[in-house]
C-alpha cells in the first residue's frame, strides 16, 4: 500500500494553567464561600431568604456561602447561557420517555461551534440520554420516545425525510469503552470511508487512514503495523484508534460518552491532549464523571441533576462562581 511517509503527527500540547486546577479552584471557590458566611452584616441577616438570594445573584463574581444560592427551579439563571451565537446543534424542551418514566425534562441547551461542552452531574441524572438524543440513538431502545426539538444546522433531526445514517455520519460517536472492530488498524479507520463511498481511489483511501491516524496522535505507534488487528492495542491506542475511526468519515460533532473512564492516567492525558487539538475542527460533547477533567478540556459546562439542566455556562464561571445551590454542592463534593 503506498501510505505517506512524512512524520506529521504532534506532541502533545501543554495544556494552560489557567485550566488545570480548574475543578480544584471551584472546590476552593465554594470552600472560601462558606469560610466567608460569618461575616456577612446584620441587614443582611435581617433581610427575608427570598431577598437576600435576589440580592446576592446581583451582587455578581463574588462566591458566596451556599444559603446565598438560589434554589434549582427548572429554567432560573440557566436559560441566558443555555443558548450560544450560531449553534451547531440548537435543543429546546427536550423531553425524553422510556416507557411511563420520564428521564429528561425541558432540557433547552445549545452546542457551539469549535468548542467543547461537558456534561457533568451523578448518575443517572440524564448526561447520556442527553447525548444519545444528538445522534438519535435513542431510536434503538424500546419504548423511548422524544419530545422537543434539535436542530443540526437549522434542520430537525427527527424529520422523516432525513437520512439517519447519514445523521449518524454527521455526528461521531465515542464510548466509554474502546470498541475497535474485529479488523486491522487500516480497515477499521477505512471502514466509514468505504461504505460511504468517500474514498475515490485506493491512495486516496490511504490518505484518509494516514491523516486520521495522525490526528487521533496515533500514526508513528502503529504505521509499521497497519496489518495488525486493532484488538491488540493497549486501551489508551484502542480509544484513539476508535477516535481515528470517528473522525475518518469528518464529522461535525464528536460525541464522547465518558471516553476515560476506563483507561489509565498516562493515556487519559493523550486523549484530553487530542480532544482539545481536535476542538479546533469540531463540536465535542462530553460527558464526564470528572470534574477536573471537565475543567481541563471544557469551554462550557452543563451541570443536570435528576433529569433537569440546573445550570450552564463557561466553565470557569461555574466552576468558581456557580449560581445554584445544588451545582454548588455537587462540585464541593457534598453529593454525587
Amino acid at each position: 500500500m503506498s501510505l505517506m511517509n512524512e512524520e506529521t503527527s504532534h506532541p502533545p500540547r501543554a495544556r494552560p494553567d489557567s485550566r488545570n486546577g480548574g475543578a480544584g479552584a471551584g472546590a476552593a471557590g465554594g470552600g472560601n464561600g462558606l469560610a466567608d458566611g460569618g461575616s456577612v452584616g446584620g441587614d443582611t441577616a435581617a433581610a427575608s431568604p427570598a431577598a437576600a438570594a435576589t440580592r446576592h445573584l446581583g451582587e455578581g463574581g463574588l462566591n458566596l456561602k451556599p444559603s446565598g444560592r438560589v434554589s434549582a427551579a427548572p429554567g432560573a439563571a440557566a436559560q441566558p447561557e443555555a443558548t450560544v451565537e450560531n449553534p451547531v446543534f440548537s435543543c429546546r424542551d427536550v423531553s425524553v420517555f422510556y416507557g411511563a418514566k420520564q428521564a429528561l425534562k425541558d432540557i433547552t441547551l445549545d452546542v457551539g461551534r469549535r468548542q467543547v461542552l461537558a456534561l457533568i452531574g451523578p448518575s443517572g441524572c440524564g448526561k447520556s440520554t442527553f447525548l444519545r438524543c444528538l445522534n438519535r440513538m435513542n431510536d434503538t431502545i424500546p419504548g423511548a420516545r422524544v419530545t422537543g426539538c434539535i436542530h443540526l444546522d437549522g434542520h430537525d433531526i427527527h424529520d422523516h425525510a432525513l437520512d439517519v445514517a447519514q445523521l449518524r455520519a454527521r455526528i461521531g460517536m465515542v464510548f466509554q469503552k474502546p470498541n475497535p472492530f474485529p479488523k486491522s488498524i487500516y480497515d477499521n479507520v477505512a471502514y466509514g470511508p468505504r461504505i460511504h463511498g468517500m474514498a475515490r481511489s485506493r491512495a486516496h483511501l490511504d490518505e484518509i487512514v494516514c491523516t486520521s491516524l495522525t490526528r487521533a496522535g496515533l500514526w508513528e505507534e502503529v504505521k509499521d503495523r497497519l496489518s495488525s488487528p486493532g484488538t491488540g492495542l493497549s486501551g489508551g491506542q484502542q480509544q484513539r484508534l476508535c477516535i481515528a475511526r470517528t473522525i475518518a468519515v469528518q464529522p461535525e460533532v464528536i460525541l464522547m460518552d465518558e471516553p476515560c473512564s476506563a483507561l489509565d492516567p498516562i493515556a487519559t492525558a493523550r486523549i484530553e491532549d487530542l480532544i482539545d487539538e481536535l476542538r479546533e475542527s469540531y463540536a465535542i460533547v462530553i460527558v464526564t464523571h470528572s470534574m477536573q477533567q471537565a475543567a481541563r478540556v471544557s469551554q462550557r459546562t452543563a451541570y443536570f441533576h435528576l433529569g433537569e439542566l440546573i445550570e450552564v455556562g463557561e466553565t470557569d464561571r461555574l466552576f468558581t462562581n456557580p449560581r445554584h445551590r445544588l451545582t454548588e454542592d455537587y462540585i464541593t463534593g457534598r453529593f454525587g
